[in-house]
């Protein structure tokens, strides 16, 4: 009981007189978090429709899904292209990030909102103009494509939390160590 009387902030607000915004968070995560629980069960029904909850239990899409070629190549395929946006944004991202936080160009910030540009253009309109570009590239169906695609979107993401992380970091200790003699890229 004496975690109620300890501040929450350096404000000096207690956890007591915070107990309203706490009993919010969970009523918003629970809400959340249902809808999803209830997939799970109406997955296992045996109706040919999604229905909650299941009149008789099956295991009948579970083996739908898995004696599915169709459906084992499109995991695949999504699994492959997951892994590989992975690999290609995530350096790209850390990059771009670490480059605009050290740079000194007086413009810097312009180059944040572009290329932060992705998550606030509607994903349908990145899809159609996406879709007209690799027409034209004939990147259409192919793994390259998907990849290229999921890059512009995942980078963004990526830049936001590689970005928020420098702003804590402490650059003196990269100063340091190529004062020392240290490459650039070792001293990171």
């Amino acid at each position: 009981m004496k975690w109620f009387s300890l501040p929450a902030t350096d404000t000096q607000i207690t956890h007591k007189s915070r107990l309203w915004l706490y009993g919010l968070a969970i009523v918003v995560m629970i809400f959340l978090i249902i809808p999803t629980l209830l997939v799970i069960p109406m997955s296992f029904s045996a109706s040919q429709y999604l229905e909650f909850p299941p009149r008789k239990w099956s295991f009948k899409w579970y083996e739908t899904y898995f004696n599915s070629a169709a459906w084992m190549q499109a995991t695949a395929t999504s699994l492959k292209v997951g892994l590989l946006t992975a690999l290609l944004a995530t350096p790209l991202a850390t990059m771009a990030s670490y480059g605009l936080h050290t740079s000194r160009f007086k413009n810097v910030k312009w180059l944040w909102m572009l290329l932060l540009t992705p998550m606030v253009v509607p994903h349908i309109l990145i899809g159609i103009g996406v879709f007209y570009a690799y027409v034209k590239l004939k990147l259409v169906n192919t793994l390259l494509g998907l990849v290229l695609a999921h890059c512009m979107l995942a980078i963004p993401v990526v830049m936001l939390v590689v970005g928020s992380a420098l702003k804590s970091y402490d650059m003196d200790q990269e100063r340091v160590a190529r004062s020392l003699g240290a490459s650039p890229l070792y001293a990171v």
